[in-house]
């Protein structure tokens, strides 16, 4: 079980506190002061969800889609739960953000996901707003491990380099690389960022870093435009278009 780990070790805790309670490991963790524990997929203190309306056609809501675990109790019915925002954390104005009226884990499953809306103001140009949920403890539902009990998300609408194209997922700790520079995209800027965004927003498309197939194909989309673009400026005698640092912009993916 993927969340194993931190969830055995905050449990532990508690089972030694209540000696009438048993603990045991069946798929989801028992124990038998019938409560539902459910987290967040990160770990707030080190990792934030950052949502930029640049990913967004004009006017178009963020629709943001969070993880939610459920340990503790076995659930024989579909577990209901509803979110809020932790204020002490959370600087979004509340008319911009909708969240979830009701939110549910079914019997069946350990996680699901839950979806928030999220709104763009105008000082999101200049500004980074955030916004903090948390999990209501009401009936049976409790907050999880401490870690684990809130997710932040970041807003603006300013431009920013995605993890997925800085994540050292192609290299060593020595020699740092990145798929999308070495097979896809090629080396960052901001220009070549905002064509890539153009390209999915034709088709409506939001890219979240995590399937490939999606990248490759609005790569090999971006390369032929700029193969269209370049060959224009071919007739009007002008070379290659190139970035603000004069640098060409190029994608290496194959295709």
């Amino acid at each position: 079980m993927k969340i194993k780990n931190h969830i055995l070790a905050a449990m532990a805790i508690g089972c030694l506190a209540l000696p009438l309670t048993s603990c045991s490991e069946e798929g989801i963790l028992v124990n038998s002061n019938d409560t539902a524990y459910i987290i967040f997929d990160k770990d707030f203190t080190k990792d934030t969800t950052t949502v930029s309306f640049k990913m967004y056609k004009d006017g178009e809501n963020a629709k943001i889609s969070i993880p939610v675990k459920v340990f503790g109790q076995v659930q024989e019915e579909d577990l209901h739960f509803h979110v809020t925002v932790d204020e002490s954390r959370t600087t979004l104005p509340a008319d911009l953000y909708k969240l979830p009226e009701d939110c549910v884990i079914k019997h069946n499953q350990e996680e699901n996901e839950i979806t928030i809306e999220l709104i763009k103001s105008p000082e999101m140009q200049t500004k980074t707003f955030l916004i903090a949920l948390q999990v209501v403890e009401e009936c049976k539902v409790k907050q999880g491990t401490k870690e684990y009990a809130r997710s932040i998300i970041s807003v603006t609408d300013r431009l920013f380099k995605p993890d997925w194209w800085s994540v050292n997922d192609a290299g060593t700790a020595e020699n740092p690389g990145n798929t999308v520079d070495f097979y896809y995209l090629g080396e960052y800027s901001e220009e070549k960022y905002l064509m890539f965004l153009d390209e999915l927003k034709k088709d409506d498309m939001v890219f979240d870093g995590k399937n490939k197939q999606v990248l490759r194909k609005y790569a090999i989309k971006l390369k032929n435009t700029l193969k269209n673009i370049n060959a224009e400026r071919a007739k009007q005698g002008l070379g290659p278009l190139t970035d603000s640092n004069g640098v060409e912009i190029e994608v290496p993916v194959a295709g």
